[in-house]
């Protein structure tokens, strides 16, 4: 008896099984049952039977109203994002892989600490950021466009 339940809990969630294409800007495309996809190289094609019975066509699948977006969430501290790279301590641990990512990604201009010359992209624009980093980066210069 305890078989017989067990078969019918596996059977029943076995039909309940969904199948879901993710895509990498983290859509899903969900398949109704029954219908079948092909992926070849990253597109989807359909196959179309004709009534002939003697000819077949795949035909692409293009993004519709049924990929769903699901925004992934997003760690404001990844390895290399601007709060990382504050947050990281230099040469706190040694010579790590953590060092050698912070030295890569945020320390830029290789002056041994993050600050407003690595991260900040000038524009001419007369802002505040722009004129401290004129005083910090560029010696008081304005940004020449180059």
């Amino acid at each position: 008896m305890k078989f017989f339940a067990m078969f019918i809990a596996l059977f029943s969630v076995s039909a309940l099984a969904e199948t879901v294409i993710n895509y990498d800007d983290g859509s899903t495309l969900t398949l109704t049952e029954g219908e079948e996809v092909y992926v070849v190289k990253g597109k989807l094609y359909q196959q179309r039977s004709y009534s002939n019975g003697k000819t077949i066509q795949f035909k692409v699948i293009p993004p519709t109203a049924r990929r769903d977006y699901v925004p992934q969430p997003q760690d404001p501290f990844a390895v290399g994002s601007h709060e990382w790279c504050e947050a990281y301590v230099p040469w706190s641990e040694g010579l790590t892989f953590g060092m050698v990512t912070w030295q890569r990604y945020c320390d830029t201009n290789n002056d041994g600490e993050y600050n407003l010359c690595d991260y900040y992209e000038p524009t001419g624009a007369a802002t505040f950021e722009e004129i401290s980093w004129q005083d910090q980066c560029n010696d008081g210069k304005p940004w020449d466009g180059s």
